[in-house]
């Protein structure tokens, strides 16, 4: 499947590496869809029309202001479109390409490493086959979720900005370390691999993120103060930081 790309920037980037294959992409600066397409080997395109000549499935990784513009230059020539676009619902996507497969998904960063957690609308319109066409090409970045569209600014809360999170507290953590004397070096690695073997431990434990707090804080313990610590504003900054993203998404 030929993959063609609207836009170059982050998270385009990280699609391309992710999926590891040649692209053809373009950019508001075609410099900057020569470093992409560099990277895996594709082809910088001269204009997006161009893109969707070449392309079997268009990604629409452009500002959401541009759907629109974009759709002038580009809807005649493209069967299947996938949209990152923030806020910009499957109903806007069909009225922009009435005559192809639209897909609005939600990925994160992780996508570049086959790692990801990705959302899609559970809304095949009706074709079952471009529909698991489309989940298989997103499977080889990640875990698919295929889910409803009213979930979707939820799910932006959760999976979409989670990796910028995780890095917060990651270096929130080294900080806090430095501050106590450690090297930063030290710091970042022994945050870094914590934060890995967490995160592993968590997916075979199910999930199970109160059963491994129960086994890691012994009553009277080191854990269970710095739980009591970092649990009142820990909540309370994660239930700020969602209803700020779920204004922002709608």
């Amino acid at each position: 499947m030929r993959i063609g790309l609207i836009g170059s920037g982050n998270m385009a980037r990280a699609l391309a590496v992710g999926w590891a294959r040649p692209v053809t992409c373009s950019a508001a600066q075609l410099e900057e869809a020569e470093v992409l397409a560099s990277l895996v080997g594709g082809v910088a395109a001269a204009t997006n029309s161009d893109v969707a000549a070449a392309s079997d499935v268009v990604v629409l990784c452009h500002k959401p202001k541009q759907l629109d513009e974009v759709a002038t230059e580009i809807a005649n020539g493209c069967s299947v479109v996938i949209s990152i676009l923030a806020g910009v619902t499957v109903a806007q996507l069909r009225a922009a390409y009435p005559d192809s497969r639209v897909y609005r998904i939600m990925p994160n960063l992780a996508v570049e490493i086959g790692q990801a957690t990705i959302g899609i609308v559970d809304d095949d319109a009706g074709d079952a086959a471009v529909f698991a066409d489309v989940i298989a090409l997103l499977e080889e970045l990640g875990d698919v979720f295929a889910i409803g569209e009213e979930h979707f600014a939820v799910l932006t809360g959760i999976s979409g900005v989670g990796p910028a999170y995780l890095a917060l507290v990651a270096q929130t953590q080294v900080d806090a370390a430095v501050a106590e004397g450690m090297n930063v070096a030290i710091a970042k690695q022994l945050v870094g691999s914590t934060l890995k073997g967490s995160s592993a431990l968590l997916v075979a434990r199910s999930n199970d993120s109160e059963q491994i707090c129960r086994e890691v804080a012994t009553p009277g313990g080191v854990t269970e103060k710095g739980l009591a610590a970092l649990a009142g504003p820990l909540r309370d900054g994660f239930t700020a930081a969602m209803n700020a993203v779920l204004g922002r998404s709608k």
